[in-house]
């Protein structure tokens, strides 16, 4: 690992905990990193403004993938965007409507948001008790963003950039069919299809992913593909494992994403297993 020189992580599974935090651990790693030399970029499905309230505040990162892809930051200053069209977003909230699908509307400049229309009977589906078959950060989310992010308007502004579409089921069943049937229109609608869990769906703009967002970082910085590091637990972080030198799933991943890579952790992402890893093999 000694050609190493970037280091791209994803958030949830890997560098957060189960109640979506980052530990002091992992903040003091990664900041050892930086002081070595070692660039270190996040790479997340999650929207660049809720990435501050999920992490100590003095951690810093050398760039911020976020939304799968679609934007990147670099000390606060946008690097690259990458609109998901408003046809695209209208399409996808008719059919989910019609699927009893929840959603997410993500602008690129103001909070996400669904149709005021829809209110009642999402609301319905994320009250009371976790259902046994949506893990515990997923749900965690979906309280924490009809509580405090989530806003509900008339209509689908036609003026707005988009970022991606969020779209979850708790029947896993149900999301499956929803995930399949997105995957199909995939050229039609020009967008890009992935999923962070079983119980979810993302659709960003069409062939922008994590592993784009890294090339266009790498270009950025002057850094060869040769050079990387990325580490991830879920479908959404695929993309990366393809562009990635040295590439690390998380103990906690499914099987078939650690057929993916070459490591595994040996702690989960509730253990700081990524942290771990990263002292152990680039600080020690």
């Amino acid at each position: 690992m000694n050609k190493v020189k970037a280091i791209f992580l994803d958030m949830d599974g890997t560098i957060l905990h189960e109640n979506n935090r980052a530990s002091a651990y992992t903040s003091q790693t990664i900041k050892r990193l930086r002081g070595m030399g070692y660039k270190v970029f996040l790479a997340t499905g999650r929207a660049y403004e809720e990435i501050q309230m999920l992490i100590p505040d003095d951690l810093k990162f050398d760039g911020v993938i976020s939304s799968n892809g679609t934007r990147g930051h670099i000390d606060g200053e946008i690097l690259f965007e990458h609109d998901l069209s408003v046809t695209a977003v209208s399409e996808i909230v008719s059919q989910a409507k019609k699927a009893g699908i929840y959603y997410e509307i993500f602008p690129f400049t103001e909070e996400r948001f669904a149709l005021i229309e829809d209110q009642k009977w999402m609301l319905s589906m994320i009250e009371g008790d976790k259902p046994d078959t949506v893990n515990e950060s997923e749900w965690l989310s979906r309280q924490e963003a009809v509580d405090q992010k989530l806003t509900w308007q008339s209509r689908i502004p036609s003026n707005l950039g988009y970022s991606k579409m969020y779209l979850f089921h708790p029947d896993l069943q149900v999301i499956q069919n929803f995930r399949s049937q997105m995957e199909a229109q995939s050229e039609t609608l020009k967008i890009e299809v992935s999923n962070s869990t079983a119980n979810n769906v993302e659709t960003m703009a069409y062939r922008i992913n994590k592993g784009t967002g890294i090339l266009e970082m790498c270009e950025h910085f002057k850094i060869d593909q040769s050079e990387t590091m990325v580490i991830g637990d879920s479908d959404n972080d695929r993309t990366m494992f393809e562009v990635g030198a040295i590439t690390v799933a998380m103990k906690n991943a499914a099987p078939h994403i650690k057929s993916l890579t070459e490591y595994e952790t040996s702690k989960d992402n509730n253990a700081d297993g990524a942290a771990l890893f990263m002292e152990t093999h680039l600080l020690s």
